[in-house]
């Protein structure tokens, strides 16, 4: 896809008084060409402070249109988790064995939910591919993902137990999950259920709505052609051409750590396009195949920054809102140390003080190309991201960092009537 510096675009939405240059960065993102269709949605307390789309591509985009939101999902998963641990159907220290006896085959006996949820169960990669048809819900439930996932031998990083866990951890999640659940729901139907029904939040993880956007990859040609243009002149991406071709470097080292391993799903490619397609989008990937609005992202968001309870309405209770947050371990993701908590979850620490206050202070996670999904539990800040264009070489979804950044100042301001 080619982008254009300048072109048509309409931003619609509102903020609330305080947070104007919230918005302005918003827009920015549209005008220098880095966004075609996207949703900007932030909650402080239990109040909407901020809620924006803007769309070129697409003139029936809306703030309630879905779209894919990668690893964003995760979070989504992480949350459904702690659900069941908030009932006492299963313990972060649990072995997965203990729920799922076949699952201990080939030595994975000792491995246990927080392993699995700090992406160190060995489990980045499978020996097949799974077919898009065995991720329908009717599949899952009759094993076809399962029998797999019982059949895996474990593997290791040189650096250590973790390993990212990019589409595997949430169809382990959901095969623990539908097993331990009083009436064997799976995930998805567990967050429709009991959160995007309970809520009103447009967070699906299986579903056949029709009021979806399409995601598509940024192209290398414009990300080529903006990184020779210096910074001052307006560079629609961060990197120049030195560091691109670093960074094209790290995928390439990234990608031929699993050349030996097929794709995760059978079809599926670095475009993205698989994952908006009908079949995929009504199966459960409950890492990688969310379908969100920010609206519905940030309402969730606002639920965990308030302690799991929002305008009356509980979806974790404080104990397990706790369990969640608990026990943060450093490892190696792909290129950066980032701390998981036994429920699945980064806790962000700063990353850039000379540019933004960025995430510190940040629970949740990101998805490929630039979705965000994270909530700051001391200025209860819930905040939901969602574009349809992926900015795939940007690693830590930098568009919102700076967005999340301004938030914080803005909220830190407002607070103190500044």
């Amino acid at each position: 896809m080619g982008q254009t510096y300048g072109k048509n675009y309409k931003v619609e939405g509102t903020v609330a008084p305080g947070y104007e240059t919230v918005k302005e960065m918003f827009e920015e993102n549209f005008r220098a060409g880095r966004e075609e269709n996207a949703q900007l949605c932030v909650y402080v307390g239990d109040e909407v402070v901020v809620d924006l789309w803007g769309y070129s591509s697409d003139t029936a985009y809306t703030g309630d249109t879905l779209t894919n939101v990668f690893s964003s999902t995760k979070s989504l998963t992480a949350i459904c988790m702690a659900m069941l641990c908030d009932q006492g159907l299963i313990k972060y220290s649990d072995k997965i064995a203990k729920h799922w006896p076949e699952f201990g085959e080939n030595g994975k006996e000792e491995t246990t939910l927080a392993d699995l949820m700090r992406h160190e169960a060995g489990l980045a990669a499978f020996d097949q591919s799974v077919e898009p048809e065995d991720l329908l819900k009717e599949n899952i439930k009759n094993n076809t993902v399962g029998a797999v996932i019982a059949n895996q031998t474990q593997s290791y990083p040189s650096t250590g137990k973790r390993a990212y866990h990019a589409v595997t951890r949430g169809w382990v999640a959901n095969e623990i999950f539908r097993r331990v659940h009083p009436s064997g729901s799976t995930i998805g139907e567990h967050l429709r259920n009991m959160v995007s029904d309970s809520l009103n939040a447009r967070v699906f993880i299986g579903t056949e709505d029709e009021m979806y956007s399409p995601v598509e990859s940024m192209s290398l040609a414009f990300i080529f052609g903006q990184s020779l243009i210096p910074k001052f002149l307006g560079r629609s991406i961060d990197p120049n051409i030195a560091q691109l071709a670093v960074l094209l470097n790290t995928f390439r080292k990234f990608m031929n750590a699993g050349k030996d391993k097929p794709p995760a799903i059978e079809g599926l490619d670095v475009s993205g396009k698989l994952w908006n397609t009908p079949e995929i989008r009504r199966g459960e990937s409950p890492s990688a195949n969310g379908n969100c609005s920010a609206r519905g992202l940030a309402k969730v968001a606002s639920t965990m920054a308030n302690g799991g309870t929002l305008q009356g309405k509980t979806i974790l209770s404080p104990a397990a809102w706790k369990a969640m947050h608990a026990e943060p371990t450093d490892g190696i993701l792909v290129s950066n140390n980032i701390k998981f908590t036994q429920g699945g979850i980064a806790q962000f620490e700063e990353e850039d003080t000379l540019v933004t206050n960025g995430r510190l202070g940040f629970y949740g996670w990101m998805g490929f190309g630039g979705s965000v999904f994270q909530w700051h539990p001391e200025l209860k800040i819930g905040f939901g991201y969602t574009p349809t264009l992926l900015t795939w070489i940007d690693l830590v979804n930098n568009k919102a960092r700076l967005i999340q950044g301004e938030v914080v100042r803005c909220a830190r301001a407002v607070s103190v009537g500044v």
